[in-house]
């Protein structure tokens, strides 16, 4: 019996001995051990050694090195012995680092691509210090709950629900911030950090990934909180998506601030219906304007977020046909009639897509094939009248309408791995938009000119999936229908500073508001308002150098605020909000010289300067879901935003006769892409045998 009970005594020491050495601090990491708790739907596991990869099976013990993907759709609760938990998202792709050897922070594990929630324990009440990292970010952490999601570009957006994680940039270390509580962050390469914040978080076992849970997994709602909707074949912008993120981009430089200087009588009774009366005889002009981009250009909206391809291309062609015709007692009619066809396509593989450093080895390059394209047409046509008053004052009224049609075909196939898939995507867009203008223009001495006018403009699109297929399987269908109005005030002053020395002065105040609905796959189907504004103004100055060269100088800048708010149809709940305050900076610097007495040649230097400010708050639905949904109006990420750019233009020109002229333009953005191609084919002619 005393042997008995000295053995009882010996082997109660060895536990509590046992104990203390897992309880010791540098010890720990020896004894912790992750284990695939619970496994749903298809969950292949491989080790980066050459091997097929297998499928996870419940209660394996993972090790480093490990790689779990769940890009078939399935999902995996992964428990560690410290009590620390993972819940790995579908469509993801970890790999297990070596937890166990670190002295102090132990790099858990590498997430390369999907949507990952973390709950790190407080093991024995001391902090319980972690790391992870994904591609561009390094994420620290001491006993924190919180949701790491990552792109197919790398971008990475940390949601904390409790305690905190600190964020540091991959690419510039000295780059790093404190995320607390019901905060998020946003890292993209290159362009810092973007806050939001994110109200209030619920539990891990409340998202039906809890501790306990060994049973069939997550619903639907909950296999997507946290992560884009950026990643399917949707990313080759359909018409829809162009023309609402056209109408709502107003941050950026307008176009038609270059070469203010400058007269141009068909484009400036376009935006004033007022300076029609300029024309002192019956005259129209053609234009043919058609153009062939790369991958990049001088395109003002760049690739997709997510494509960046390789092989790329983007078509366009404008016809246009404008008239004015002066008339009796100082009236003039007019109009133009446009139409226009655009096209764009991507199609590579996933080094085209950015995506070799994320995959690693675990697909081929020629095993994931990403391909798409998308067509429109628009149409355009304007009636315009104007009256001059005395002998210094017109006013005129125009009326504009719009229409466009286009669809979208996409597919992304992966090949590589027992889990190959294909996913098919087609849809329609359609748009339209009514306008009237009225102006008002003034003579002033020495030739100068001053222009008012104001633009009301009534909108409606609709963008809506006919097809959507996941292994042939049906998939919901996403629908998207806006509605609302713009309105726009604006002055331009010009005329002449001396014999050679011109000057052009304009600024312009616009606003945009659109109420939309929206169905979503990923969430509940939701209302939302957008409303932006944007101020800007312009100084424009030209010289005549001599008789064949003209000089000219631009310089623009503005600022502008967008904001969103998305709820719930059913219940109202407020699921998401966001502003963007930006600014920008323009200059523009010209030369066009007459080399012969038919042939002209032209260039240009484009520089932008462009800085934005994100507010976002995402909020838990009625089902404690919260999901942060990109969209055309205001992304609401840093994705696809700028940075300062320079671009030329580098033109040559034949001139037939004075009435018409043939002229090449060739495009280029200075970075690695194939430039812009335009021709532009521009005949006038009189009326009357004028």
């Amino acid at each position: 019996m005393r042997h008995q009970a000295q053995a009882t005594i010996a082997s109660r020491a060895l536990l509590i001995l046992g104990a203390a050495l897992v309880l010791s601090p540098g010890m720990d990491a020896q004894f912790v051990v992750a284990r695939a708790a619970s496994v749903t739907g298809r969950v292949l596991l491989s080790n980066g050694q050459g091997a097929s990869a297998l499928t996870l099976a419940p209660g394996y013990e993972l090790g480093p090195g490990d790689r779990v993907d769940t890009r078939g759709g399935g999902r995996v609760v992964i428990e560690l012995t410290d009590g620390s938990m993972i819940v790995v998202q579908p469509e993801s792709v970890i790999e297990i680092k070596d937890f166990r050897a670190a002295v102090s922070l132990r790099e858990l594990f590498d997430i390369m691509l999907g949507s990952v929630r973390v709950k790190i324990n407080h093991f024995g009440g001391r902090p319980n210090p972690y790391r992870i990292n994904s591609p561009t970010a390094s994420i620290a952490v001491r006993g924190t709950d919180f949701n790491i999601t990552v792109d197919s570009r790398g971008d990475t957006q940390v949601m904390v629900y409790e305690g905190s994680v600190e964020v540091t940039s991959l690419i510039d270390p000295a780059q790093s911030v404190v995320v607390e509580a019901d905060r998020g962050v946003l890292l993209v390469p290159g362009q810092g950090f973007q806050l939001f914040n994110v109200l209030p978080s619920h539990e891990l076992a409340e998202q039906g990934g809890g501790r306990n849970d060994h049973g069939s997994g997550a619903s639907s709602a909950d296999s997507h909180t946290g992560q884009f909707d950026g990643d399917s074949p949707r990313n080759v912008a359909s018409v829809y998506e162009q023309y609402i993120a056209g109408l709502s981009d107003i941050g950026q430089a307008p176009f038609l601030s270059r070469y203010s200087a400058f007269a141009e009588p068909h484009l400036d009774s376009l935006e004033n219906p007022a300076y029609a009366t300029g024309f002192k005889s019956a005259e129209g002009r053609v234009v043919f304007l058609p153009s062939l981009n790369g991958s990049g250009g001088l395109d003002e909206n760049p690739a997709p977020p997510g494509l960046s391809p390789v092989s790329s291309l983007d078509y366009s062609a404008v016809s246009q046909l404008s008239v004015a015709v002066p008339l009796a007692n100082g009236f003039v009619i007019g109009g133009n009639i446009t139409g226009s066809t655009i096209g764009s396509g991507v199609q590579g593989a996933p080094s085209d897509l950015g995506l070799s450093s994320i995959l690693g080895q675990t697909v081929s390059q020629a095993s994931l094939q990403t391909s798409g394209s998308s067509t429109g047409a628009f149409y355009s046509g304007s009636f315009l009248a104007a009256r001059r008053f005395g002998a210094n004052t017109s006013v005129g009224i125009e009326i504009e309408s719009l229409r466009g049609t286009g669809s979208l075909a996409a597919q992304i196939l992966s090949t590589g791995q027992p889990n190959g898939s294909i996913e098919h995507i087609a849809s329609g867009s359609t748009v339209s938009q009514r306008r009237i203008s009225a102006g008002v223009e003034r003579d002033l001495p020495r030739g100068q000119k001053l222009g008012f006018y104001y633009r009301f403009g009534l909108i409606q699109a609709e963008d809506s999936d006919a097809s959507h297929t996941l292994n042939n399987v049906p998939e919901p269908l996403d629908s998207t229908r806006s509605s609302g109005h713009s309105s726009e005030f604006g002055l331009r002053l010009r005329g002449p500073l001396s014999r050679r020395f011109f000057y052009g002065v304009e600024a312009s105040w616009l606003g945009l508001a659109l109420s939309d609905d929206l169905t979503r796959s990923i969430t509940a189907d939701s209302y939302q308002r957008d409303r932006a504004q944007r101020s800007s103004g312009a100084l424009g100055l030209g010289y005549a150098l001599n008789r064949r060269t003209v000089l000219s100088v631009d310089f623009a800048g503005g600022a502008s605020r967008a904001s969103t708010g998305r709820t719930e149809r059913n219940t109202g709940a407020l699921l998401q909000t966001g502003s963007q305050n930006s600014r920008f900076l323009s200059t523009n610097l010209g030369v066009q010289s007459k080399l012969f007495s038919r042939l002209f040649l032209t260039a240009s230097l484009l520089a932008i300067w462009q800085g934005y400010d994100l507010s976002q708050a995402i909020y838990p639905g009625s089902a404690g879901n919260t999901v942060l949904i990109t969209d055309s109006f205001l992304p609401l990420t840093a994705t696809g935003y700028r940075l300062p750019r320079q671009s030329s233009d580098f033109g040559a020109g034949w001139r037939f006769s004075n009435a018409f002229s043939v002229q090449y333009v060739y495009s280029t953005s200075y970075t690695a892409d194939s430039g812009g191609n335009t021709l532009m084919l521009r005949y006038t002619f009189h009326l009357h045998g004028e």
